[in-house]
């Protein structure tokens, strides 16, 4: 395939990254961009060729992409357990029972909301700082921090 034909449609395909605003489909464009740069240095004139090495380029693109320069998300919600254990809040209702346990508030929604139940194997009082150990079911098991 020529190697403008390439190149139009890696703009094409990155142009396409207005209309859908998922930061994925960029790294296509891009091959496809490069496919066609690397076509008009080298001569490569086989459509298999030039394939292989469109959808190896955008692999790598949209893998590094993912694994380096992709920010972290700002909330917790919808993490898993291992993104939430040792986070901190402060307890700001306690329940009065035989088990220790309460409402705790964090300062940034975890796992999609800033208050959660909590229960603690040691007594925790209104104002003291909890670190999340554990999940137990829908409530958070907490520690005093």
């Amino acid at each position: 395939m020529k190697s403008w034909i390439w190149i139009a449609a890696g703009i094409a395909i990155t142009a396409l990254e207005l209309v859908v605003p998922s930061f994925t489909i960029i790294w296509f464009g891009l091959a496809a961009i490069v496919v066609g740069l690397i076509s008009l240095m080298t001569g490569i004139e086989s459509l298999a060729v030039q394939l292989a090495l469109w959808a190896v380029l955008s692999g790598v693109f949209t893998y590094f992409w993912f694994r380096f320069f992709r920010q972290q998300t700002k909330t917790l919600s919808g993490q898993s357990k291992d993104a939430v254990v040792g986070k901190a809040g402060i307890v700001v209702r306690v329940y009065d029972s035989t088990f220790p346990g309460g409402v705790v508030r964090f300062p940034i929604a975890v796992l999609g909301s800033e208050e959660w139940s909590f229960i603690s194997e040691e007594p925790l009082q209104l104002g003291d700082r909890g670190v999340i150990t554990d999940i137990a079911g829908d409530k958070l098991v907490l520690r005093k921090g």
